[in-house]
């Protein structure tokens, strides 16, 4: 429960820290930080399946996926890799695993950089 409190207030700090300094902000980013920023609320929406970080999450890659140009393909391609990725061992010294973690270093993958350079081209016509 702590975990979950603490993952709130720390998205909620970086969405309202996010609100002064661009109205936005991700509209402007390039298709490759899209397609990652996809990824990582693709990955919490399923690390945390219910609440409100799941819903955060969910809203968040919809917004991602709305504004971004890739083929809807390349974002199913992620389905697999990140189950697999969320299986991996990210114990904490308390033995609890760090889904946060988990979510931010898949999205930072060179799988995810794979798939996105495998669609990109399909994405510019």
């Amino acid at each position: 429960m702590k975990i979950r409190v603490a993952l709130t207030a720390f998205i909620l700090m970086i969405v309202i820290s996010g609100i002064t300094k661009a109205d936005m902000a991700f509209k402007q980013q390039k298709e490759l930080k899209l397609f990652q920023h996809y990824a990582q609320a693709s990955c919490l929406a399923t690390a945390f399946s219910d609440g409100d970080i799941h819903q955060q999450a969910i809203s968040a890659l919809n917004g991602y996926r709305e504004f971004g140009a890739m083929p809807l393909e390349a974002y199913q391609e992620l389905a697999e890799p990140m189950q697999q990725w969320l299986k991996k061992d990210y114990a904490m010294k308390a033995g609890k695993q760090n889904n946060l973690m988990k979510c931010i270093d898949f999205a930072e993958s060179e799988i995810v950089t794979k798939i996105y350079h495998g669609y990109a081209d399909k994405a510019k016509s």
